[in-house]
């Protein structure tokens, strides 16, 4: 007898797996952890790929946050200044994220992308696999609490990285950080304007003037 695996039992699986605090939400077949704080929202993402009714597929996790203070200040400019090389939606878009599969060994990372869930058993195979990572996103989140954190973290790391750290766009939030932590950040953005003006951006460029005199006026 064929077994089915649908969105109810990979919803019982992510409960045995829930980090402490952290509620189990899902929007349409996306499942998540979140967990608000004062000053930032933490989802944690446990990506897999669905082949309801049969199966899942995991490959990896990651961990998002949005810090409340700085997406609001993004939005203020957003909604005066419509933009079509990004969205942002207020408590919503997030502000960093960071993946997690990396803590696994090769031969782990092959054995949870080639283990098909499809019954208790079957989870039980990759089940420490999504904790180790999962415990790392945790530790993350534990370890790195304020802005000046990330900004930190961010500074520390190349600029390939810093685009994978930071969600788009990068450079507008890298300005706006700057200025919640007393950082100058003129010439930053200033630089930053230049630089789209060369390349022909002009949107984008409009939308970094907008921003500079809503930072400006603060």
């Amino acid at each position: 007898m064929e077994t089915t695996y649908n969105k109810e039992e990979l919803q019982a699986h992510l409960e045995l797996i829930k980090p402490s605090g952290f509620t189990l939400e899902s929007y349409e077949n996306e499942f998540f952890y979140t967990k608000n704080e004062a000053l930032r929202k933490i989802t944690i993402v446990p990506f897999y790929d669905d082949y309801f009714p049969h199966d899942v597929v995991f490959t990896g996790v990651s961990v998002s946050f949005l810090f409340y203070n700085l997406e609001q200040i993004l939005n203020n400019v957003y909604v005066n200044n419509p933009i079509t090389d990004f969205k942002h939606t207020l408590n919503k878009t997030n502000s960093f994220r960071k993946g997690f599969t990396n803590v696994l060994s090769p031969v782990d990372k092959e054995k949870l992308k080639s283990t098909q869930v499809l019954d208790d058993s079957s989870f039980y195979i990759v089940k420490p696999l999504l904790e180790q990572m999962i415990t790392g996103a945790v530790n993350f989140v534990n370890q790195n609490q304020t802005l000046q954190d990330f900004y930190n973290l961010g500074e520390a790391m190349n600029e390939d990285d810093q685009l994978n750290f930071y969600v788009h766009p990068a450079s507008f939030r890298m300005a706006i950080i700057k200025k919640l932590l007393n950082i100058p950040y003129d010439t930053f953005l200033q630089n930053e304007i230049t630089l789209y003006n060369q390349h022909n951006m002009t949107d984008v460029a409009s939308f970094a003037i907008a921003l500079k005199n809503h930072l400006d006026n603060l």
